[in-house]
Order: C-alpha cells, then sequence, then structure tokens
C-alpha cells in the first residue's frame, strides 16, 4: 500500500538485487512449493518494506549483504502475512491476480505462506553479530501484526473511531518500524526510536484511512469493507454522526448483505467523507511535526516516508475529484 522510497535508494539496483535473492532462496523447482511461490512473486507488489529496510541500511552505512538479507526478511514476513491474511478474509485477488488459496488452495497458501515465515528468520539469522536481536524484532513484529489482524476480524460492530485507530495501527505498525528497528541494530546503534514509532504509526492511519475511503468511493462499485463487516474509517464516522442511526446500527449488526449498496451510497453522500478525508491531513500534520525529533541520520528516512506519503494520498484525492 505504501510507495516506494526512491530518493535513498537507486530502486532499479535494489529490486534487480532483491530479485536475484528470491531468485537464489525461494523454492527451487524440485519443491513441492515452487509454482505457487513463483506464481505469487510475479507480482511482487512495490515490496516498501524492503525498500524501507534498504534505506535505513543505506543512512546509517550498514554492511551491504547483510542490508540486503534484513530487507528481504521484512519483505518475506510481510508477504507471508498477506497470504495467510487472504484465507481468514476469504479473498480471492491480491495484486491483479488471484490469491495462492484461490489458485492453489488453502493447503498450498498456509504452507508456502509458513515457508515464507521460516525463510525471514533465516535470512535475518545470517547477520554474524547481530542475528539474535534481529530474530526477535521479526517475531515480536509478527506477534503484534497477528494481533491486530485478529483485533481486526473479531471487530463485528461497527467500530467506534478509537478502535478503528487502534486496530489500523495495529495492523501496520510493526511490520513497518522493524526494518527500520532493525537497520539500527544491525548498524550497532541503541537509538530510541518513539519518535519514529510514532511517525510511522500516523503514517499508517493515512493510508489506511485512504484505503477506506477508496473502498466506499465510488458507490458504483460494492464495498468489500461494509460487505464483510470490517472496520472501516468513513463507516464509524458516518454511523458516529449520525442523529438516529437505529436502521443503520441494527442492519450493520445483522447478517444482511442485501443492502449493501443503499447504505454505501448514503454514506458516500454524507459528510463522513470530508471528515474522513480532514482526518487524514491532522495525522500527516502530527507526522510532520514529529520530523524535528527523530534522530540523525534517521531523520531522512522519516522525511522521505512523510513526502511520500502525502503525495501518494494528494495523487489519491485529486482522482477522486476528478
Amino acid at each position: 500500500m505504501f510507495p516506494i522510497i526512491k530518493n535513498l535508494v537507486d530502486n532499479a539496483d535494489s529490486s534487480s538485487l532483491l530479485k536475484a535473492l528470491y531468485r537464489r532462496e525461494m523454492p527451487q523447482p524440485d519443491s513441492s512449493l515452487y509454482e505457487a511461490a513463483a506464481y505469487h512473486f510475479n507480482s511482487p507488489g512495490k515490496a516498501f518494506r524492503a525498500q524501507l529496510a534498504l534505506s535505513s541500511g543505506h543512512a546509517l552505512k550498514l554492511n551491504a549483504v547483510d542490508n540486503l538479507n534484513w530487507a528481504a526478511a521484512c519483505e518475506l514476513l510481510h508477504n507471508a502475512s498477506l497470504i495467510h491474511d487472504d484465507i481468514s478474509d476469504a479473498s480471492t485477488h491480491r495484486r491483479g491476480q488471484k490469491s495462492i488459496h484461490a489458485q492453489f488452495g488453502g493447503d498450498m497458501a498456509l504452507c508456502l505462506g509458513d515457508w515464507m515465515v521460516a525463510k525471514a528468520f533465516a535470512l535475518a539469522g545470517r547477520n554474524s553479530r547481530y542475528a539474535a536481536p534481529l530474530v526477535v524484532i521479526l517475531a515480536e513484529a509478527m506477534q503484534s501484526t497477528c494481533s491486530g489482524q485478529m483485533s481486526d476480524i473479531k471487530q463485528r460492530q461497527c467500530a467506534s473511531i478509537y478502535d478503528w485507530e487502534c486496530i489500523a495501527s495495529g495492523k501496520t505498525t510493526p511490520l513497518l518500524i522493524a526494518p527500520i528497528k532493525g537497520a539500527t541494530i544491525a548498524a550497532g546503534l541503541h537509538t530510541e526510536l518513539i519518535s519514529l514509532e510514532r511517525l510511522v504509526s500516523l503514517c499508517g492511519l493515512v493510508y489506511q484511512g485512504r484505503n477506506d475511503i477508496d473502498d466506499i468511493v465510488p458507490s458504483s462499485h460494492r464495498s468489500s469493507d461494509l460487505d464483510g463487516r470490517k472496520p472501516n474509517l468513513v463507516v464509524s464516522l458516518f454511523s458516529e454522526n449520525l442523529t438516529s442511526n437505529d436502521d443503520f446500527t441494527r442492519w450493520y449488526n445483522s447478517d444482511n448483505t442485501g443492502r449493501v449498496g443503499h447504505w454505501q451510497r448514503r454514506i458516500a453522500a454524507s459528510d463522513a467523507i470530508v471528515q474522513a478525508n480532514d482526518a487524514i491531513d491532522y495525522w500527516l500534520v502530527k507526522a510532520t511535526g514529529l520530523l524535528p525529533s527523530i534522530p540523525e541520520p534517521l531523520r531522512g528516512v522519516a522525511q522521505d516516508l512523510v513526502f511520500s506519503v502525502r503525495q501518494t494520498v494528494g495523487t489519491k484525492r485529486q482522482g477522486q475529484i476528478a
């Protein structure tokens, strides 16, 4: 969901290095996982977590091999979480093609995701000096992400704004801050990253909020969040702003999916869209305000992150208005 930070890492070079590493490390043709793994990486996405790790390692002058292994470890762990999430969400497509479980079945999706988790730990463990703390960072990030995903799944009633923020942050922040934390440790530094973690969390809220708007608008497509009763910032704002929301609450808490289009059109036409955009702008201002407190030399990584977030959100908003 995030754009690649291009100012700190040569995109073409890092992309080719990552692809070469994947070719070496992924299941080989004699493996029963080979076809599914090759299929998954036909559409690898933007590899943002890998790029974030590489950018951080570059800023901290980390050893190139260690940097690449750590970047691939973070990206593989993220990809494993996506494959598993698609099973629990019953998502049939991912990155413009069928999801692994839709194409190869649930058993293959489970096994391939587990294999990627194991490979991520193996790559992190190759660091000759800091293998143990890097493995701990991956483990803690995955544990937190799993907890956040379960909070998302279990939230059947319309989430309050506070609950939405907790769920959105819990799902996105751990695997976004981990690449930076790991690069910092691998560079032999013990830097306080509380402000940076808060900044990353705010950027995660911005992107999740923007994705939630895209799920509701335009109302010509069916909202998967309303259909699946998944936490959505716009829906939460709509629910909290209703003077009398008995009809919506009763429908939302039911198993009725027949009126998704009706409620989606009402939500898309409400002030909730404007309020969601206002919340996004507020989070961007707060993230920008944290930049002076980010320790050098990671401030450049944080500045690029905020700029990239702001630029992408602005582009999407212009497209929505157009």
